[in-house]
């Protein structure tokens, strides 16, 4: 790949995913010159293997639908979400949900092509504050806008695109046999949807309508400082290229969109789980914190850890590497005939929403001197393999080696190594669950965003189903990361990075999973995905001088880039 075409810019946007490209976006309206630099032959970062959500209160997208929701409502939602007792910066997030309005609102003018997700409620509803639909929207793209970038975008693994998740949601009805149907008829047609579909949609605004410069295979190894009043200004990049390293100054600001850490080797320590095997992309390995730290930027706890459950089923790899990939198993561990238990055959909680496990995996037993629910498998009968996918595998697949059958379950426990007598009284028990449609345990499928998104709707129960029918299959599961650290850059409310004594890194912003989430403890569906392109917008509009809020149509498209061979 060859280098920079100048060695001075206006704005310097490191990561070539959503954050980096929404800055690019923002800041070339605002009439600068942008260079991307991303350390990886692809574009699309994170976004790219996401399921592609976006979550703002109050965005109005869909002004049909009256334009009913507020800022107010949203506060109160999430303050349901966080719970009791935990404190959060009030100020903070009623300024970040204001510029996230208008964010997007901006963003959508300039071209992005955010559409509302009919039927798609809030993930903790119903609840106080909590919305039936409107506050989720997601970005649909067809593969052939991107010229000769749709080489340079990176793939989804996890997600079968081809279908968006309104038609899914509103049209099909959460059907999931008619939503692999669909796909499948549209397999030619390079539609790209969930996250493939949001990434495509900055990678179309940026990079091929408005031909802002990106060098791929550049990885940020320093920043380069000037004193300025006793204390250093960030200036520029340091970026190791092909043909080595490559100097750039940026004139008015340095934005950190590249992710969090869990690649780097000590990922697991720091988010105090048995393990941490990384599903986002492997270039998610930390640059944020160590460029931050170059310069005394302080790190900070955000939202909580935040971790999946999956498994490795074949000899997949990460796209143009060699690093194993992993499935993120998200809505098959809320399909009927399935749980999930530990060595002692027991459930730790409700598997039809992923972000309910975590509390159980990050339990460490002191007496028995182990952790409580690590090692667990998910445990299924033939039903499920014959109606649902399973990680990559279609229905009625036969399972891989990584898969145990038996016929009987005390022959499962006996070959994986699950206590049989706890296997057993759990299965019975949650059978006898599954036939009155209700979880008294752990309240499974309550949560009407799980039933919809990760449910059977010819159920009575949409999550649950007995696991009864032989033969039986369990699988071992691993924790995996989706990029969502704990830890990160602290920030303002324009997305400059903070020092210590609360003082801004004069010339450096941070967004995404680089910056410390400080919104909320707990978990929103889409809200990381807004939160990345909010801050990235919210950074271009300080570095330009042009104040956050107010929305510009975009500028004239410069002539369409392309990838640098």
């Amino acid at each position: 790949m060859t280098g920079p075409d100048k060695d001075e810019y206006d704005v310097v946007c490191v990561g070539g995913g959503l954050g980096g490209l929404a800055g690019a976006i923002r800041a070339h309206d605002l009439g600068a010159r942008v260079l991307v630099l991303e350390r990886s032959t692809m574009v699309g970062g994170v976004a790219a293997y996401s399921g592609g959500w976006c979550w703002a209160g109050a965005n109005h997208l869909d002004e049909a639908s009256g334009g009913g929701d507020t800022l107010e409502a949203t506060e109160t939602y999430l303050d349901h979400v966080q719970g009791e007792g935990r404190p959060v910066d009030r100020p903070a997030r009623r300024a970040y949900l204001e510029s996230a309005v208008a964010a997007t609102r901006s963003l959508a003018e300039a071209g992005v092509p955010f559409t509302p997700v009919r039927r798609a409620s809030d993930l903790y509803g119903p609840g106080p504050g909590s919305t039936t639909e409107g506050r989720l929207f997601e970005c649909v793209v067809p593969g052939a806008e991107l010229g000769a970038w749709r080489g340079r975008l990176r793939p989804s693994v996890y997600y079968r695109t081809g279908v968006s998740r309104d038609e899914f949601h509103h049209v099909l009805g959460g059907d999931v046999a008619a939503r692999l149907a669909l796909a499948r008829e549209r397999e030619g047609d390079d539609l790209l949807t969930h996250g493939l579909g949001l990434a495509a949609a900055f990678v179309r605004e940026a990079l091929v309508r408005r031909g802002v410069e990106c060098c791929l295979e550049h990885r940020v190894s320093r920043l380069l400082t000037e004193r300025d009043g006793g204390v250093d200004r960030v200036v520029g990049v340091v970026a190791e290229g092909p043909a080595g390293p490559v100097e750039v100054r940026a004139r008015r600001g340095v934005l950190l969109a590249v992710g969090g850490y869990g690649n780097a080797p000590d990922a697991a320590e720091l988010e105090d789980l048995p393990e941490l095997i990384e599903a986002a992309p492997p270039v998610v390995a930390g640059d944020g914190l160590a460029l931050g730290q170059q310069v005394g930027a302080t790190v900070v706890r955000g939202a909580d850890p935040f971790v999946v459950l999956g498994a490795r089923f074949d000899e997949a790899v990460h796209p143009g590497t060699d690093e194993p990939l992993y499935s993120q198993l998200l809505e098959n561990l809320g399909f009927p005939h399935s749980l999930v238990v530990n060595r002692d055959g027991e459930r730790f909680g409700d598997e039809s929403y992923y972000g309910a496990l975590i509390r159980g995996i990050r339990t460490y037993d002191a007496a028995r001197k182990r952790w409580r629910n690590f090692p667990c498998w998910l445990v299924v009968d033939d039903r499920f393999r014959r109606q649902y996918p399973l990680g990559p595998l279609a229905p009625g697949d036969p399972y891989p080696e990584a898969v145990t059958t038996a016929d009987t379950l005390e022959e499962l426990a006996e070959r994986t190594g699950i206590d049989p007598v706890g296997l057993a009284a759990t299965v019975d028990r949650f059978n006898r669950f599954a036939e009155v449609g209700h979880d008294e345990d752990f309240e499974r499928g309550h949560l009407p965003f799980a039933q919809a998104a990760y449910g059977d709707p010819r159920y009575p129960h949409p999550n649950l189903g007995p696991v009864s029918t032989g033969p039986f299959h369990a699988l071992p599961l691993r924790v995996l990361g989706v990029g969502l650290s704990s830890l990160g850059l602290a920030v303002d409310a324009d997305a400059r990075v903070l020092r210590r004594d609360g003082s801004s890194v004069t010339g450096l912003y941070a967004s995404g999973n680089a910056a410390a989430t400080r919104e909320l403890k707990g978990y929103v569906t889409g809200l990381a995905n807004t939160r990345n392109f909010t801050y990235a917008w919210c950074a271009a509009n300080h570095m330009v001088g042009h104040p956050t809020g107010a929305a510009t149509r975009g500028a004239p498209a410069r002539p369409t880039s392309e990838p640098k061979e």
